[in-house]
């Protein structure tokens, strides 16, 4: 009795996991159309008082790795000397009336982030329905599982790369005389990490579906 049992126990876990997923999926479906018409609806209502807008920047010199220089008293440690602030960032925030700045620097990156969220849910939803079926080595899954290793791993390449993209052409545009700032250059190491265990998973998945595939034909 205890296989039969486990194998409906992890049905119903699958089940309630994908009703979770469920609900995250619709709920960032409608919060994101909610924030993707109100950014045009604002471009026309919002104009007088100017739009929002943040970029990240490095504060010093160094997109990788930001050096500022400070100066400190000697007073409580003698000899004190090459004070400096390291590996600060932070973003570069004001208002403009700049509606292109409004429209596709702030609309469209969050719309291709967005849609790859939405995309990865759709997978997970479809590899955990499957499982809840009592279909886990359906061949589809491994391939579903590869694709969200491969969305994960593009989306933290992409957002490193969109992130310098944009503070490099903010800076070039406007001139902050208070304190040197460089583009910010960050490395989303978790997220291409976890792309790839993912992707390494979905690989093993694909040798257990074949192995699966192999046992019914012997039998």
């Amino acid at each position: 009795m205890s296989g039969p049992m486990e194998r409906l126990e992890r049905r119903g876990l699958a089940r309630g996991l994908k009703l979770s997923l469920d609900a995250l999926f619709y709920v960032a479906l409608v919060v994101g159309v909610l924030l993707v018409v109100s950014l045009p609806i604002s471009s026309f209502t919002d104009y007088d008082q100017g739009w929002d807008a943040n970029f990240p920047v490095a504060v010093g010199n160094g997109a990788l790795y930001p050096e500022l220089r400070v100066d400190m008293s000697e007073a409580t440690w003698p000899g004190l000397q090459n004070a400096r602030i390291e590996g600060a960032r932070g973003k570069l925030r004001f208002l403009h009336h700049s509606l292109p700045t409004h429209l596709v620097g702030m609309t469209a990156p969050f719309v291709v982030f967005w849609g790859l969220f939405l995309w990865g849910l759709v997978l997970l939803r479809r590899i955990l329905a499957d499982t809840a079926r009592g279909r886990p080595f359906d061949p589809a899954n491994p391939r579903r599982l590869n694709l969200l290793g491969w969305i994960i791993l593009a989306a933290s390449v992409g957002a490193s790369v969109l992130e310098f993209l944009s503070s490099k052409w903010v800076l070039a545009n406007v001139d902050v005389r208070t304190v040197p700032l460089s583009p910010s250059l960050s490395i989303h190491a978790g997220w291409a990490v976890s792309g790839l265990l993912v992707l390494v998973l979905a690989g093993i998945w694909r040798l257990a579906v074949r192995m699966s595939e192999e046992q019914a034909l012997t039998i």
